[in-house]
């Protein structure tokens, strides 16, 4: 009598997680023909992190992700022995040392997060200014060099 309570149980839950996937993987058009799907972005329902470098296309290559975790790391030492001042020069250095636009906008928000932690929002802004004026060079359709 237990096992088949047990096996109920276990079906039942099954089919409630079953129900709850179909549930969520449903648009809200669909889900409901009469009804608009809300497209507030403060509501609307976030992708995780990975879903979102997925449907953009965008898979840094093992190098980038390396040199990412490398910085972190490094990062977390800086702040944990309180040398914080370090980390505007570690930046600087990176940028000076790579063209690579993923770890160039990687390190430039990171500096900007470190230049404006004492309340220097000006160093930040044109940090941030400076890397909206690269990726923006960068974002430019070249002309054909057709003769």
């Amino acid at each position: 009598m237990q096992s088949r309570t047990l096996i109920l149980l276990t079906a039942s839950a099954l089919s409630l997680c079953a129900a709850a996937f179909v549930v969520q993987a449903t648009p809200a058009s669909q889900a409901r023909p009469g009804v608009q799907a809300d497209t507030n972005a403060a509501t609307a329902p976030r992708m995780p992190h990975r879903a979102r470098q997925h449907r953009r296309g965008t898979h840094p290559s093992p190098a980038v992700r390396a040199t990412i975790f490398d910085l972190r790391a490094i990062e977390r030492l800086y702040r944990a022995s309180g040398k914080t001042n370090a980390l505007t020069g570690l930046y600087r250095d990176v940028l000076a040392r790579t063209h690579n636009p993923g770890v160039r906008n990687y390190v430039y928000l990171r500096l900007a997060h470190a230049q404006s932690a004492p309340s220097n929002a000006d160093a930040a802004i044109a940090t941030l200014r400076q890397s909206l004026d690269e990726n923006l060079a960068r974002a430019e359709p070249k002309p054909d060099r057709g003769g």
